[in-house]
């Protein structure tokens, strides 16, 4: 696991490392159900739907965190184009309609509850085939995976010297935030001047993060629900397929972090889970750390935090 190197706005996303695989997927036919992530492009590109189609990327994030106490918290997600992100929409979709379940949630899907709850928990070949056509679909359309994980024990020390949840507002606020300049840096060393969108599942706790972004000059942040369900009124919501493939991503950061920490040798990561190896080997760009009580000092210095 890597560790983050922290400062200001403009050092929040510094040591991203890259391997360059920054392309487009071939146009795609009709849409055969209806996409979410579609809709959002189009609402977002208003009349510049063609040029969004094609170059409009959108980061799609989500948290886990340990059990019910304050323990580690981390953020995942997945950057990619509209047009890539509706290719990933279909191939999901199949996978999902293949296995029989109507969503993914990591959760439910390591503790047999929900939708997994009958027929796969003696069934391993069939976890490992499932998880391994998710990840396949992550990693053929994603273009740069981005994560951020810090533990409370380092957010209470460092709120003890700076007023550090009085700024960010949660541990969730501030990992959120820490991706979203990764990917502004990332988009930047690609030579792309181009603002991204940013997703969030709307269950998560939000804390600061809408007045951080828009403060530093981001859009404000879009908050989605990560599977369908209706509104009171007996709306349909559609669900965004993404977030729940950075569910899968933020557990595995939180639950490889919880159960052994940071690995620094090939001998230490061969320990992860295997779900948590793939999702690394399905991250072909982008960065993914931890967020030090150092590297948070780090950043209160450069933001200005005050002292308490």
């Amino acid at each position: 696991m890597r560790h983050l190197g922290l400062a200001a706005d403009a050092c929040l996303a510094v040591n991203v490392y890259f391997w360059v695989r920054c392309r487009l997927t071939p146009a795609m036919g009709n849409v055969a159900h209806y996409s979410a992530v579609k809709h959002l492009a189009l609402a977002v590109g208003l009349g510049r739907w063609s040029e969004t189609f094609f170059a409009m990327f959108t980061a799609y994030f989500d948290c886990s965190q340990t059990g019910q106490q304050r323990g580690t918290v981390a953020v995942s997600g997945w950057l990619s184009t509209a047009e890539r992100w509706i290719a990933f929409e279909e191939e999901w979709k199949q996978i999902l309609d293949s296995f029989g379940v109507p969503y993914f949630h990591m959760k439910e899907f390591a503790h047999f509850r929900g939708a997994y709850s009958d027929g796969w928990k003696d069934n391993e070949d069939k976890r490992r085939a499932f998880l391994r056509a998710l990840l396949g679909a992550i990693s053929h359309h994603a273009t740069a995976g981005f994560a951020c994980l810090v533990e409370a024990k380092d957010y209470d020390a460092v709120d003890r010297e700076y007023c550090v949840r009085e700024h960010f507002g949660s541990e969730y606020a501030l990992c959120a935030r820490v991706c979203v300049a990764k990917v502004r840096m990332w988009l930047q060393g690609h030579g792309l001047d181009i603002t991204a969108e940013y997703v969030f599942d709307d269950g998560d706790l939000r804390g600061r993060l809408s007045h951080l972004m828009q403060s530093d000059g981001y859009p404000p942040p879009i908050y989605k629900p990560s599977r369908d369900r209706v509104a009171k009124d007996g709306t349909p919501i559609r669900g965004f397929l993404p977030l729940q493939a950075a569910d899968l991503a933020a557990y595995e950061l939180r639950k490889g972090w919880d159960d052994f920490g940071e690995a620094t040798t090939m001998a230490e990561v061969s320990r992860y889970r295997q779900s948590f190896r793939g999702v690394g080997a399905a991250l072909n760009e982008g960065d993914w750390g931890r967020c030090s009580a150092d590297d948070l000092r780090q950043i209160c210095r450069g933001r200005n935090v005050p002292a308490r």
